[in-house]
């Protein structure tokens, strides 16, 4: 990828691990309505193949209207997040663009201590819209002054996050960690440009 400048990051599921916040909200959803974890994770599995909600999707299929609430205590940046900022930083701007709630970015500022790294974060509940509004990602662009052609977003959702970011022509590198990584790219619009499968692998492709 030549003439980039910006790479910009997702943070669930990209560099921040949520395996045990979402183990830990699927036990509570299973045992407050008697259904076994296995068959709840295979639908959750399911639903994401088909570019559904993971979560929604699987409570839509078993009748539930509410399900339990999130919490991201138990999620932490994966082993490598750091270095690998550290290193992709010494060359490019680095950037967030996340759904995430309002306290993330005293997580990454104080608790992660990865908001160093980062030149521009993006937050859906700052700014009130979320991924995949195309909004989030132009407000990414005007902040940092520049053009789409000049960024990479990097995620692990094509739904989320390579769609929309592809639509303003940014490039896009799709990391299949999690969840999103059961997806599906079903049509043109979904396509990546380039397929990782672990937040390790990012240096070898741009330094």
């Amino acid at each position: 990828m030549k003439d980039i400048e910006w790479l910009f990051f997702d943070l669930g599921g990209t560099l921040i691990d949520e395996t045990c916040s979402w183990d830990d909200r699927i036990r509570r959803t299973c045992k407050k309505h008697d259904i076994p974890e296995e068959e709840f994770r295979t639908v959750m599995a399911d639903a994401s193949r088909k570019n559904l909600h993971e979560y929604r999707g699987a409570l839509d299929r078993f009748g539930i209207s509410f399900g339990e609430k999130w919490d991201g205590s138990f999620s932490a940046p994966y082993e490598k997040a750091e270095k690998v900022l550290s290193a992709l930083g010494a060359k490019y701007k680095l950037g967030v663009v996340a759904n995430q709630p309002l306290n993330i970015r005293k997580r990454m500022e104080n608790e992660w201590r990865l908001a160093e790294y980062f030149d521009l974060m993006i937050i859906s509940a700052e700014v009130g819209f979320s991924k995949p509004d195309l909004r989030l990602f132009r407000e990414a662009l005007y902040k940092a002054q520049t053009t789409a052609e000049k960024c990479v977003m990097i995620g692990d959702k094509l739904t989320n996050d390579i769609a929309p970011a592809k639509k303003l022509g940014f490039k896009s590198v799709w990391i299949r960690q999690e969840w999103g990584g059961l997806q599906t790219a079903t049509s043109q619009e979904l396509e990546p440009d380039i397929v990782i499968d672990s937040l390790s692998e990012l240096p070898a492709l741009f330094l």
